[in-house]
């Protein structure tokens, strides 16, 4: 009960909704998690520590913001990802136009620094991951697990968390494979995609929206991401249709109208393929300020 007391104080609460877990620490282990997470920051979102007392991996699930850690500053973005260590100084910063939502793990052990060394990211180790996915799926596997806390919980956590960290390493960008017309197409048609998500709802629309062929759109995606065009589409629509979730008590018929949906059952069962859980219970789902808020709405 203490770590958990003491891992939560390092728990910022400029957030809009946060899904967390926290494990008992037992001492003399080569490797252990001490708590973990998903959070949706809000836009006057700022951490600025120098007494954290263990390891950490951020993974930057979507948004924008700042870092400043070991001397070196960067701008976040989706796949960022960076690992500091215990009384590391480091800022982080969101946007307030497009805050990050971001995912982390905690950690600690009497093995973890040679771990880190011994596949090159030290602590102030930062990078990116054009391809995010897989790794976004083992930290919501890794949260799953954390609040199960079945007896295996820790065990399991550290594991993920290894994986996490190596998946990470071997997925950093190079930056001669980012370099280049045929990234630069991709990164056109994904930024359209980013900016006009709430429009488009094809891979025609993408298409015709970037002056792109589409065959072509998909084999860029294939090479520097991780989801096919549309994929990545429908990810961003349910993700914003799950911050208006949070952020009012619109009835989901009126969430999936907003979106273009006109069967509110079929937004259910895309909703549900992404964050999945239905709509109904998503916001039960996430921070406990929003778990005894009137269910409006029961479209599973």
């Amino acid at each position: 009960m203490k770590n958990a007391q003491t891992a939560s104080s390092f728990v910022s609460s400029d957030v809009e909704s946060s899904r967390l877990f926290f494990l008992d620490l037992v001492e003399n282990e080569e490797f252990s998690v001490v708590f973990g997470g998903f959070e949706r920051c809000a836009a006057d979102y700022r951490i600025d520590r120098r007494d954290f007392p263990w390891y950490s991996l951020e993974f930057v699930s979507h948004g924008e913001g700042r870092l400043w850690l070991g001397g070196v500053e960067a701008t976040l973005i989706p796949g960022s990802f960076f690992v500091y260590g215990p009384s590391q100084f480091h800022r982080i910063e969101s946007s307030r136009t497009n805050p990050l939502g971001k995912y982390f793990v905690g950690f600690t052990g009497s093995g973890v620094e040679a771990f880190l060394e011994s596949f090159g990211m030290p602590s102030g180790f930062v990078s990116r991951c054009p391809k995010g996915e897989l790794i976004r799926r083992a930290f919501d596997t890794l949260i799953d697990r954390g609040i199960r806390k079945s007896g295996l919980a820790r065990p399991l956590c550290a594991t993920i968390t290894r994986q996490l960290l190596l998946m990470c390493r071997d997925d950093a960008t190079d930056e001669e494979n980012t370099d280049g017309a045929a990234f630069a197409t991709y990164s056109r048609a994904k930024e359209y995609i980013e900016r006009n998500f709430i429009g488009i709802t094809t891979l025609e629309g993408i298409s015709s929206g970037c002056g792109i062929d589409a065959p072509y759109i998909c084999r860029l995606f294939a090479r520097y991401h991780d989801e096919s065009p549309y994929q990545f589409l429908t990810r961003l629509r349910m993700e914003h249709a799950s911050r208006m979730l949070l952020e009012s008590d619109a009835p989901v018929k009126s969430v999936a109208a907003a979106l273009g949906f006109k069967d509110a059952f079929h937004f259910s069962r895309v909703f549900k393929s992404v964050h999945h859980v239905p709509p109904s219970r998503f916001r039960q789902t996430m921070h406990p300020q929003w778990s005894n808020r009137k269910q409006v709405d029961e479209i599973r």
